[in-house]
């Protein structure tokens, strides 16, 4: 049950993140910058969610 959790947060964080670069193409932003956007939310989430170390 514990992971159906997880699911969620990355369920969220995806859609948060597809919502974002929606705006900023809207808004006009360069795909290079829009990339550079993305990566670091990503980096940002996999930091907060534990970097993927898993401890025993």
């Amino acid at each position: 049950m514990a992971n159906n959790g997880k699911r969620i947060h990355d369920l969220i964080a995806f859609l948060a993140v597809l919502a974002s670069g929606i705006v900023l193409v809207l808004l006009g932003v360069s795909p290079g910058a829009l990339a550079t956007v993305t990566a670091s939310l990503s980096g940002l989430y996999t930091t907060w969610r534990g970097g993927g170390r898993h401890t025993p």
